[in-house]
């Protein structure tokens, strides 16, 4: 089982070292050039869609940029109390003390 883990971890180190690294590098690549660099081009309008009118007011409903943030702390709120919930658990309740 001992050889078995050296194998599956010399793998791991290599696949997750540089095939990863060099796939995901060229793709980017790839789609830079295929996109003509649209994120470089378009910057800036994309930063004016975000958060142009976040402090605006209007009568159409919340900003994308509102829905955005709501949506993230119900996430993290609901993973913090998963994972307090969670460190009790398998913890105990002296695990509090260590997560602080």
């Amino acid at each position: 089982m001992e050889n078995l883990n050296n194998i599956v971890g010399i793998l791991n180190s290599f696949v997750r070292d540089w095939i990863l690294v060099l796939f995901l590098s060229s793709i980017g690549i790839y789609f830079t050039f295929k996109t003509r660099f649209v994120q470089f081009r378009k910057f800036k309008t994309a930063f004016i869609e975000a958060f142009g009118g976040m402090f605006r007011q209007n009568d159409e409903g919340i900003s994308p940029v509102k829905a955005l943030s709501v949506a993230i702390a119900g996430q993290v709120g609901t993973g913090n109390i998963a994972g307090v919930a969670t460190c009790i658990v398998t913890g105990g309740p002296g695990s509090i003390f260590w997560m602080g």
